[in-house]
């Protein structure tokens, strides 16, 4: 294994027929929620747990967070950034990167991750585009091929320090695609693939969608769009801010 969890021989057979027929036309790209469908966990939620843990932010406000998350999660995706506030660009870099290679190896998703490297191979731009924010995100860059990352970009101010506010399109929810029709312009999705209803409209866009361990309810909206699914197996666990108490 390498430092990020990632295996180190590649498994090409995982790769559906459906995908690994398609060849890139001209302005092609695919693109790739992250959390719940690059891997099971949550990076945005284990990172932030991470740095409460270690005294790096305060955690008063997490239960705030997962309360505003469960009641309309586009909006908690946006409050998350708050826990950050006065943080130093410097300084959340240097967590990031840190958190990275010592503790953040990820729950893949093998069939997902070989998709990704397979599309790759023959010559799809690939990007991810995720509701986390983009910072957490930006070490992909260097383990995986991917060529761009779209998330929930994080304010500076002019003292270089986190606001607590987004800045641009916020990408969650519906503004996921409005950020990528905005920022891949000219760009066609040929391929997307996501895990719920946060990344449907996104992959509403693509010629080809991957539904990837959906709930019941995103799994029947799935099927009844004609896109190939990939069903939760037994060892699936939710993640605990996506279940709802009754």
């Amino acid at each position: 294994m390498n430092p990020y969890g990632l295996p180190e021989q590649r498994k090409p057979e995982l790769v559906p027929d459906f995908l690994s027929r398609l060849v890139p036309l001209p302005n092609d790209i695919a693109v790739f929620d992250a959390d719940g469908t690059l891997w099971t966990d949550d990076v945005a939620d284990d990172f932030t747990k991470w740095m409460i843990a270690n005294r790096h932010i305060s955690g008063e406000r997490w239960d705030e967070y997962l309360r505003i998350y469960r009641d309309d999660a586009p909006t908690g995706c946006q409050y998350l950034l708050s826990l950050y506030s006065g943080m130093t660009e410097r300084a959340l870099h240097e967590k990031i990167a840190y958190y990275w290679t010592e503790d953040a190896n990820r729950n893949w998703i093998p069939e997902v991750v070989e998709s990704l490297y397979a599309l790759a191979d023959v010559g799809f731009p690939i990007w991810v585009v995720s509701g986390s924010p983009t910072e957490f995100l930006q070490p992909l860059l260097q383990m995986l091929p991917v060529a761009r990352i779209l998330g929930m970009d994080f304010e500076f101010g002019s003292d270089h320090k986190v606001t607590g506010k987004h800045t641009g399109i916020s990408c969650a929810g519906l503004g996921k695609a409005e950020k990528l029709k905005a920022l891949g312009e000219g760009l066609n999705v040929r391929v997307c693939a996501g895990n719920g209803s946060l990344d449907g409209a996104m992959m509403e866009l693509a010629e080809v969608a991957w539904s990837v361990f959906p709930n019941p309810e995103f799994e029947a909206y799935s099927r009844g769009r004609g896109w190939p699914v990939m069903p939760r197996p037994d060892w699936f666990v939710e993640e605990t801010k996506f279940v709802v108490e009754e």
